[in-house]
């Protein structure tokens, strides 16, 4: 007897192979469903189904087909931790387009825009190679209302990974946005002094620091902070007295990281006082300095055989802070 399977049929094994992560089974029925003729459109669902399960298996052809069919054609609404998988999956693959299409698929859906809906946009351009299109992106965030942040701009400054020429050129492409009359956006700008940085290179850092007026950027505090942050690598702290001058000039008011980053440069001297001058100064500000601010200064103190090391123990605990064995085994210990 031969007994056609009905949509049913195929819906109860897409079901089950869903249930069972088994995205190529659940896509292969549905497409074998879609090619006997049966009502698919009959129950959309599917396509989300397989879309949801396509996304956790990193399929972009499964996510694509169903995407088009679920939201495109059937106009269904995903949830914000299924758009958010398929935004993954976007980036992964560099697919701009579907990124895209999520992001704006999530303001429909009633979700206001957030910082990390634009960070797989950026990414998949960086897959594509496309690191002007990534800086692009900052500029949209913007526009949509979010400003971003250094934690925005993580995937521009791994892909710098401490490679000068790339950094060049992403300094480059942001001469060439200048030229187009087009606003450099200073969380672009931050990421490439972030990324001269992260190469402990301090001249190209304080060059490309330097350039900020011709690029029609302000400096804020987080420029000033990834300044120091190099002369933290090179033991700079002339230069790092330089940058906070500057700061106060630009009227910029130092932050809880601006403070410990001078913390642990000065602990990078042989005169290492000035550390207790900004411990003192956070503290006048009813500001509780931050563990690892102690901590930095108590290994100094440790090496350095002062005897002041016990003091800083002592209101590392009065703060609340874990004095572990490890710490205290430091003083005594031979240079």
């Amino acid at each position: 007897m031969n007994v056609q399977a009905n949509l049913s049929c195929y819906a109860t094994i897409i079901s089950a192979a869903l249930r069972l992560s088994d995205a190529a089974t659940a896509f292969s029925v549905l497409k074998e469903a879609e090619s006997a003729g049966l009502p698919v459109q009959s129950q959309p669902r599917l396509y989300l189904d397989a879309m949801r399960v396509g996304a956790n298996s990193d399929s972009e052809e499964i996510v694509n087909y169903c995407w088009d069919k679920a939201i495109g054609t059937y106009s269904m609404r995903p949830d914000e931790g299924t758009l958010l998988n398929v935004l993954r999956v976007a980036a992964k693959t560099g697919n701009t387009k579907l990124a895209t299409d999520t992001i704006r698929q999530l303001s429909t859906s009633g979700y206001p825009y957030k910082e990390h809906y634009f960070t797989p946009l950026m990414e998949a351009f960086i897959v594509k190679g496309d690191l002007k299109s990534a800086f692009n992106v900052l500029d949209i965030m913007r526009v949509s209302g979010v400003s971003p942040t250094l934690r925005a701009t993580l995937p521009i400054r791994k892909q710098l990974d401490k490679d000068v020429d790339a950094i060049d050129k992403a300094y480059y492409i942001l001469e060439e946005l200048k030229k187009e009359n087009k606003a450099v956006d200073i969380s672009a700008f931050n990421v490439v002094v972030a990324a001269c940085a992260d190469a402990k290179d301090i001249e190209r850092t304080i060059a490309t620091y330097r350039e900020a007026q011709a690029l029609g950027v302000k400096p804020n505090i987080d420029t000033y902070n990834l300044v120091l942050e190099a002369c933290i690598h090179t033991r700079m702290k002339g230069m790092g007295n330089l940058v906070i001058d500057e700061m106060k000039k630009a009227e910029i008011t130092p932050n809880l990281e601006t403070y410990a980053k001078m913390m642990e440069l000065s602990c990078t001297q042989k005169n290492y006082e000035d550390a207790f001058v900004y411990l003192e100064e956070m503290k006048s500000y009813d500001i509780v300095p931050p563990e690892n601010c102690y901590v930095r200064l108590a290994q100094k103190l440790a090496y350095e055989q002062d005897p002041r090391f016990h003091m800083v123990l002592e209101e590392m605990e009065t703060f609340g802070y874990k004095v572990t064995p490890r710490i205290r085994a430091l003083y005594g210990k031979s240079k």
